[in-house]
């Protein structure tokens, strides 16, 4: 199978409901680009990726009541896209995150493979623009919105308006909470001196994390500094944890294959 998703891997599984344009399938990269604040100084990464989520005003309220949402896309291009088409500062922050049960030492404590919405098949992005235009959703269209939701997804997909040929991603909470921090890139487009930094979370073409990276956060001057109190939170405890064991079950494989 080739490329389905522009984001997913070559070649993956791509597993599909029989009546429901729903996916199950592994291995991406999403991007989401923000407009930089000050306000983001010293804020650690996993505070910062924490903030990607939350209730949404407006359309997608709609369309998804109740929810908290996260907006994301297939790359990095696409990402710039979509924070210039409403913001017109060059300070910007781009996360890059992937799906992590696809890493080799997931951290998140949960094996399941992303559950993906394919909205381009019943005009998901048509929903959005007919809110927009304050126009009525009829009783089929709010009847097929109900069918998916029912099968708990974790992401929908649509084609983005603001780049030919990319991909944006609604995540709801659930999925959101299969997302991983690869890379947070800081780029101070305003600024004519150091104007970019870096935060590597992962790196290797297997998503190995660094969990301590986490604790990182931008300081002024596009510089890097870190907060060690995160490596005394519940969530640190946690990842630790979950990465311990992925990494005594690729031990255990590893002595078993070579038979010792």
């Amino acid at each position: 199978m080739g490329e389905f998703f522009k984001s997913n891997t070559y070649f993956r599984d791509l597993y599909k409901y029989k009546d429901l344009p729903i996916y199950e399938t592994d291995e991406f990269d999403f991007y989401r680009c923000v407009p930089f604040d000050d306000a983001f100084y010293r804020k650690n990464v996993s505070t910062l990726h924490d903030g990607n989520l939350r209730y949404s005003p407006g359309r997608y309220s709609k369309l998804f009541p109740g929810q908290k949402l996260s907006y994301w896309a297939d790359s990095p291009a696409t990402s710039r896209a979509e924070v210039k088409k409403h913001n017109k500062t060059n300070n910007l922050l781009t996360f890059w995150a992937y799906d992590d049960s696809s890493s080799t030492f997931p951290t998140m404590g949960n094996d399941e493979i992303l559950r993906i919405v394919d909205g381009r098949k019943f005009g998901l992005k048509e929903l959005i623009d007919k809110i927009d235009k304050g126009l009525n959703i009829s009783a089929d269209e709010k009847r097929l919105m109900q069918n998916i939701m029912e099968q708990s997804p974790d992401c929908l997909v649509y084609d983005s308006v603001a780049r030919k040929g990319g991909e944006n991603f609604i995540f709801l909470e659930k999925g959101f909470k299969k997302l991983a921090i690869r890379e947070l890139r800081l780029r101070l487009g305003n600024r004519k001196a150091k104007n970019e930094a870096t935060i590597l979370c992962a790196g290797t073409s297997d998503y190995s994390p660094y969990l301590e990276k986490y604790a990182c956060f931008f300081e002024p001057i596009a510089r890097v500094g870190m907060d060690k109190s995160y490596f005394n939170s519940e969530e640190y405890s946690f990842r630790k944890a979950n990465m311990d064991v992925a990494v005594e079950r690729k031990s255990n494989f590893l002595r078993e294959k070579r038979g010792d």
